[in-house]
């Protein structure tokens, strides 16, 4: 018998609609079609620059957070866990008030006031627990899809985690940019049937390398041989029994949509739902190129000279001694980051230094990302950009080396003196510390 929808597959197929005829429509809308619609068309709206993005959602923010606070006590040792019990509460989900977090576990707590640095740290260890401990999502090597849950989904979880991106999008965080092409195109656009899809977008290695080899068939001999291989077929009504070259890019589409979409469409539905709070879902809809906030780019990990950049000096007055000794120390810090870049940090260090086996392991791990987290609580720009502006903040103590952060106002303090200023390895050996003393903060 065939299988029945028991929820509403939205502008795709009626509701109640069994899944063979629902699939079998797909099917024969892509044989009558030559290459479907443009998706250009889809997507014909203004296009925006990232800077205009931020200032967009920048604006957009503003308006929606409401005056006061809503407090949210995490656990960095179960990030997930904390932070799902605080979102499913309907008192703390239904507000519109700024987060304040306080950080609390067995060897660490803090009671401070969270002016923004928490939070953007949060934010950050979040989008990675919502990845690795959800269970919600699979990877591709498009992006993520949804994995199909049932308890999620009658727990509503999709929802809580669409209420989670929501808030790290318009509060500051980085971007929870992990999605594959094609979920993002359903939230967006809503009709299954003009979706951008790959056998790319299947998390299954077999049937992705199943439907890969269908589609790059040059001869009826290497068809059959690759439609073989697919024994999963005959698991899905409404495919045509018999795959040939002038139909097989409706039946590798096709396949495609049932693995990706339509078999997990209940669980995009939730997330979908979760994304309108704040307004997110109605901002995306209505600039198409906001999409980045949501979907999986290309992955460069952020480099010296975009940290540099980032982590503006806050110098003393041209001309005089003590702006002498900050471009001075301004040197060593760029040249610091450019080591950490180029992996030879090490290098610099004296004969004569000391380094133990968790200083190894830790310059081995270390990227400029890491100083950028160390200073604001965010490996990346948040999609709002940052507020304040980060900058290099210069206090001229001789007693003081370790540099220190203060992330709620996005500050890194260096200590000018002459020993920070000295051509040895002093400031990159006391740099090094400060980030490993630091290091549940820069965790990436």
């Amino acid at each position: 018998m065939a299988q029945l929808f028991t929820y509403n597959v939205a502008e795709f197929v009626p509701f109640y609609m069994e899944e063979d005829d629902a699939l079998q429509e797909a099917i024969q809308r892509s044989l009558q079609e030559d290459d479907g619609p443009d998706v250009d068309i889809l997507r014909s709206s203004e296009m925006l620059t990232a800077e205009e993005i931020q200032g967009r959602l920048a604006a957009h923010s503003d308006r929606v957070i409401t005056p006061g606070k809503r407090h949210i006590n995490i656990s960095r040792a179960s990030v997930w866990t904390t932070a799902l019990q605080a979102f499913k509460r309907p008192s703390f989900a239904e507000g519109c008030d700024m987060l304040s977090v306080t950080f609390a576990s067995d060897e660490h707590a803090e009671d401070a006031a969270d002016l923004g640095g928490p939070r953007r740290e949060f934010f950050r260890l979040l989008v990675k627990a919502i990845l690795q401990d959800s269970g919600a999502f699979e990877g591709t090597p498009n992006g993520c899809m949804p994995r199909l849950n049932i308890l999620h989904l009658q727990n509503g979880v999709y929802k809580i985690i669409g209420r989670m991106m929501s808030t790290i999008i318009v509060q500051g965080g980085e971007p929870p940019a992990f999605l594959s092409p094609s979920v993002v195109d359903y939230i967006v656009h809503g009709d299954i049937l003009q979706l951008r899809v790959t056998p790319d977008d299947i998390s299954d290695f077999v049937i992705r390398e199943n439907l890969n080899k269908v589609l790059h068939a040059t001869s009826h001999d290497e068809l059959e041989e690759a439609i073989s291989s697919c024994d999963w077929r005959f698991q899905m009504e409404g495919l045509p029994a018999q795959v040939t070259m002038d139909n097989r890019d409706a039946f590798v589409r096709n396949a495609v949509l049932y693995h990706t979409v339509l078999r997990r469409q209940s669980c995009i539905d939730q997330l979908t739902d979760g994304l309108s709070h704040y307004g997110v879902l109605k901002l995306v809809r209505e600039n198409p190129s906001m999409c980045v906030l949501l979907q999986k780019g290309q992955e460069n990990d952020l480099t010296a000279a975009a940290v540099s950049g980032i982590m503006k000096p806050s110098y003393s007055v041209p001309g005089s001694n003590r702006r002498r000794l900050e471009e001075l120390l301004v040197v060593k810090f760029r040249e610091f980051l450019n080591c950490v870049e180029n992996k030879n940090l090490r290098e610099t260090f004296d004969e004569g230094r000391k380094i133990t086996v968790e200083e190894e392991d830790f310059l081995g791990a270390l990227s400029p990302g890491h100083i950028l987290a160390y200073a604001t609580g965010s490996s990346r720009v948040p999609a709002i950009g940052f507020r304040p502006s980060p900058k290099l903040v210069f206090v001229h103590d001789g007693g003081k080396n370790l540099p220190v952060a203060h992330t709620c106002a996005n500050e890194l303090l260096l200590f000018v003196n002459t020993k920070m200023i000295a051509a040895n390895d002093e400031f990159n050996y006391h740099f090094l510390t400060a980030l490993m003393n630091g290091a549940v903060f820069s965790t990436i």
